[in-house]
């Protein structure tokens, strides 16, 4: 069972934590970047609780950039490792601001003219 299907941003993200890293072609229009997660998470997205000693759980955070239409979304896996009764982990979509959504994607588009010029 999945708690919830998606979460907010409580703040801005800034450029500082966003870091895109380890991309990877899903199909030939669409790239998977991991952003990996040195902030608080329970300060930054709604729902969650993973920064506790209560539970080993964590998230990964990904942006994923549409070259078609030149956009990106958040997503995250929340692992569960703190899972009863049969839970496992999964995914939610992140709502975000426009301010984060201008970062993440001048950041995208900066790695793929960086790619198509080697």
């Amino acid at each position: 069972m999945q708690p919830f299907q998606n979460t907010a941003l409580l703040r801005p993200l800034t450029i500082e934590e966003l870091r895109l890293e380890d991309p990877e072609w899903v199909d030939d229009y669409t790239i998977t970047f991991y952003i990996p997660c040195w902030f608080h998470v329970d300060s930054v997205f709604a729902g969650i609780h993973v920064e506790t000693d209560q539970n080993d759980d964590y998230i990964n955070l990904y942006c994923i950039y549409d070259t078609r239409v030149q956009s990106v979304r958040l997503s995250m896996i929340y692992v569960n490792n703190s899972a009863k009764n049969g839970e496992q982990d999964f995914e939610l979509e992140v709502e975000i601001d426009a301010t984060t959504s201008e970062l993440l994607l001048n950041q995208a588009v900066e790695w793929l003219q960086a790619e198509k010029a080697y």
